[in-house]
């Protein structure tokens, strides 16, 4: 794995968040690619905090990343807090947007892995009206698994051939930290991005927040609305005791979070 380029950090239960923009996050990601050594990006908020505090495999996950970038105006928010005044949101979607948007970052290969073909075949066509051409390495589509499975070694070495320059991971929290954390050395090369729904937002297949409540701190109220199924249980459960990690960290006291 390769360093971070001393980008400054802060702190939340052990894992060091990059207080770092979106322009910035998309330079260090294009230079970790130039280096073709193997490096993953968790694309961090609330949710991945609560389920770094739970589970163990989920926060070594973290601490091994190359970035925690701050996906959740709550982080950037500590971040500020903290004196980290440069610190921006880095949403999924966000960065991929940014990320394609550039012709040089279009000429790195991209791999995406995630969601089923339809999505991707959507999300590439998507892309391309939206910013052009760019290098497409190729795309697989896993089946169903719980967090922490073991890709196939027949996967991995599809992967590989493929030689990407950024491996884009459409999966949920904390399944693609989990399966950047145990197969980004295994491929060899390549930055890994946990990019979560960015793959159904830019494909249209999920709307969007409207931008005012992305940077209100309230998006995942529209997203409950969005998928109440789905996530009732997710927020209920990460909203208050993220609350109170974020207050705890601001105080700065040591009080174990309410389990």
């Amino acid at each position: 794995m390769i360093s971070n380029f001393a980008i400054p950090s802060f702190d939340i239960v052990g894992i060091d968040v990059a207080a770092i923009n979106l322009s910035d996050a998309c330079e260090a990601i294009a230079k970790a690619a130039d280096s073709r050594l193997p490096a993953y990006v968790t694309v961090t908020g609330a949710h991945g905090i609560i389920e770094s505090v739970y589970n163990e495999n989920v926060r070594h996950a973290h601490k091994d990343a190359f970035l925690v970038v701050p996906d959740g105006m709550p982080l950037v928010w500590l971040g500020r807090i903290l004196g980290r005044k440069s610190i921006g949101r880095v949403r999924g979607v966000d960065l991929m947007e940014a990320m394609f948007s550039r012709k040089e970052y279009r000429n790195l290969r991209h791999y995406f892995y995630g969601c089923n073909p339809s999505v991707i075949s959507t999300l590439v066509n998507a892309i391309e009206t939206r910013f052009g051409p760019f290098n497409f390495a190729g795309s697989y589509s896993p089946p169903m698994q719980p967090p922490g499975f073991s890709e196939s070694e027949d996967v991995i070495s599809r992967i590989r051939e493929a030689a990407p320059d950024i491996i884009w991971v459409g999966l949920s929290t904390p399944k693609q930290e989990l399966w950047l954390q145990m197969h980004m050395k295994k491929i060899g090369r390549g930055v890994g991005i946990g990019a979560g729904a960015a793959f159904e937002f830019l494909s249209g297949k999920l709307p969007q927040a409207p931008r005012w409540i992305q940077y209100s701190g309230f998006e995942w109220l529209f997203r409950l609305a969005m998928e109440p199924k789905r996530l009732f249980r997710r927020y209920c459960f990460v909203v208050p005791r993220f609350a109170w990690l974020f207050l705890q960290r601001v105080l700065n006291t040591q009080h174990p979070i309410v389990r």
